[in-house]
This record gives C-alpha cells, structure tokens and sequence, in this order.
C-alpha cells in the first residue's frame, strides 16, 4: 500500500512538473520598428496600429513603436495620420517569446503630397513640380513610368514597381524602400527563429528553444531538432552511439 501511495506521489509530481513547464511556454510575441515618413521621423501624432487588435501606438518625432504581447501568428501593421491610412506592411511574422523587428519603414504618400502634415525643421522639401502635379500633367518628374503608385520624383527606381518608399525591404540588395539604405530591414524571420540581413546575405541572430542552426547554413534558418535528433542530441555535434535515441534532448 505505502509503495502504491509513494508512485501515486512522483506521477503527480511529474505530471505537476510538466504543467508548470507548459504554463511558463511564452505564447505570445513582439513587433517593434522605427517610422520615418517622408525623412521628417515618425512625425508627432502618427498613429500605427494592427487592424482588429486593439494594438495602437501614437509616434513621437523619433517615430519609434513597440507592440506586446502579441499572440504568435501574422498580421498586417498600418500607419495613419487622421483619418487617412498612409501606408501597410503585410505579412509580418509574430513568434512566441521573440521579437520580430520591423528596423526602419521609410515612406511617403504615394500620391506625392504631403498637406497633411505640419512641416518641421527635419522635413525634406519635395520639389515644386511634385505639389503642382496635375492627373495630366506632362512634367516628367510627375509620371509614374512602373505604375507603382509613386511619381518619378519621389521614386528611387521608376522603371521598377516593386521598388518606391513604403515597400517591404527584402534581403536581396537592394533598396526596395528607397531608404538610402540597402537591406535595413535588419530582422527577418527565418525557419524556428530570426535571422539578420546585410547586403543581401541572410546571417542567423537566434533560434526558437530546442532548435540551432548546427549546418551552418542561414538560409534553411535554425533546422536542427535539438530534442530529437540522433546526430545533434541536445546541442549541435552531440551524437548517440548506435544503441541509443535521442529524446527530450538527451540520449
């Protein structure tokens, strides 16, 4: 009887353990980024937001925003001012326990006014031809050869519509924001974890619990089971004999 009440014990003690374990299991994640609208920053009163969510960040100048405790899954994240939505991106990744980072989204109205706004001594002007445009006007700096959305005057690269300000930044060396900057979406998220992208090339910055990057090869991201796999038991080149199996990690 007393060993029968003793197992009784340790089943509960094990099963105790293995819930504390789950509850402690992070379920949600983070979004943060930098604005800079039309180079003037984040601009005072933007507001940036995660439709259906009640997720919403009003900028300051220096156009910084962070959102918590976000459930893991992917979404959309928009920047408004007033009434009017500014610009999105799409297909934003969310992992548990991680934060997913934006870097810098650098844009501008893409019909090439910018009215809305109260300028500052940060603001860079827009040329004259821009604010005068006109839906037929024949001033080439107004036309918009990719049909991307952006005049020529404020497009980096008018003969490519997947490139003008507001665009995602891929890794993939180019600027496809018009930022000034190659690949400046520092994060990115690779296969159970976050990569780092710079001059086109994918590095890998940390990888999801129980998961590493043993291959040495970012561009299947973190692709070892830690917990499971016989070659790489618990950390990367830890390998069990032919007599026994990894499990949880250990052999």
């Amino acid at each position: 009887m007393r060993q029968w009440f003793v197992g009784l014990v340790m089943v509960a003690a094990v099963v105790f353990s293995f819930v504390a374990v789950a509850a402690d299991t992070p379920t949600t994640g983070k979004i943060a980024g930098v604005v800079n609208y039309c180079g003037q920053g984040g601009v005072d009163g933007m507001q940036v937001y995660v439709p259906g969510m009640s997720f919403v960040v009003i900028t300051s100048d220096d156009g910084k925003f962070q959102f918590n405790e976000v459930p893991a899954g992917e979404y959309a994240v928009h920047y408004r001012m007033g009434d009017r939505r500014l610009n999105q991106n799409a297909g934003i990744q969310v992992l548990a326990g991680q934060t997913t980072s934006l870097s810098v989204i650098a844009f501008c109205r893409q019909d090439g006014v910018n009215a809305s706004l109260t300028p500052t001594a940060q603001t860079t002007a827009e040329p004259s031809s821009v604010k005068k445009c006109a839906p037929d006007s024949q001033n080439a700096k107004c036309k918009d050869a990719d049909d991307d959305g952006v005049v020529a005057a404020l497009d980096c690269n008018d003969d490519d519509a997947n490139i003008y300000p507001g665009a995602v930044e891929l890794c993939d060396g180019v600027d496809n924001n018009c930022s000034g900057q190659v690949d400046d979406n520092a994060s990115m998220i690779v296969l159970h974890g976050i990569g780092a992208c710079s001059s086109g090339q994918v590095s890998i910055m940390s990888c999801t619990n129980g998961f590493s990057d043993c291959d040495g090869n970012a561009s299947n991201g973190c692709e070892t089971d830690l917990m499971s796999d016989d070659e790489n038991c618990g950390s990367c080149g830890n390998a069990c004999s032919a007599t026994e199996i990894c499990g949880i990690g250990m052999c």
